[in-house]
């Protein structure tokens, strides 16, 4: 069985369980790191995953200090980009003087940042089809209606695209809510966990409400770092 190894953010792998111990005893691998093999269903300490077969770790290895990966094995992945940093009550004030667009910019911000650290996540293409029927929608019932003297009869149409552009925004939202989880409990590990209700209701405002918390987290472990 294959691990990968998360510290500091970084995901380090894959290793096999010898592996794991030569480096714990080596010190280039920490007893509080965290491992998962794709058959776990979430991370664990290492020393959780050697169990009674975890060696003696060596008191001051080099890597202890740096946070450096096992060094015959380079670092799975690079650092993850910060998530987009906007304070969320200037995303809903924005939003309200440009009637609503700049939101929409901004679920796309958010998704964008999101699929680039998580692969796994869909919501931007639910946020395409959101824009595709409330914005194009809109347009095309304009046409038809400015076509027939606007006629009462074409106002029917807004009523089932705009329940079908409701449910694919809500479906995006919860897509982003399980990768944010996704990567914030693994890749990234900082113990997050989201509110379906706040999701249901505050979607883009309650996902930056996070997204900034967790920059500054960021920026207090950075410092913290160069000042060591």
């Amino acid at each position: 069985m294959l691990y990968h190894v998360s510290r500091n953010g970084q995901s380090y792998g894959p290793y096999t369980l010898e592996d794991l111990q030569r480096y714990v005893a080596s010190g280039n691998v920490l007893p509080t790191d965290l491992a998962k093999s794709d058959e776990m269903p979430e991370w664990v300490p290492v020393s959780q995953v050697l169990g009674t077969s975890m060696p003696p770790a060596n008191p001051a290895p080099a890597a202890l200090y740096t946070g450096a990966a096992p060094l015959a094995y380079p670092p799975a992945a690079m650092p993850y980009p910060d998530p987009p940093n906007l304070h969320w009550a200037l995303v809903l004030v924005i939003g309200i003087f440009t009637c609503g667009l700049f939101v929409v910019v901004w679920l796309f911000v958010q998704a964008a940042w999101m699929r680039k650290v998580n692969p796994r996540s869909n919501a931007v293409f639910f946020y395409i089809g959101y824009t595709v029927l409330s914005f194009g929608g809109t347009i095309a019932r304009l046409a038809l209606m400015a076509a027939s003297g606007f006629q009462h009869q074409y106002l029917s149409l807004a009523i089932p695209l705009s329940l079908v552009a409701w449910v694919l925004i809500e479906l995006g939202f919860f897509d982003m809510r399980r990768s944010m989880e996704e990567h914030f409990n693994g890749p990234e590990p900082v113990g997050l966990a989201l509110s379906p209700v706040m999701t249901f209701f505050f979607g883009p405002y309650y996902f930056q409400y996070h997204f900034t918390r967790i920059n500054e987290m960021k920026r207090m472990a950075r410092y913290r770092g160069a000042a060591i």
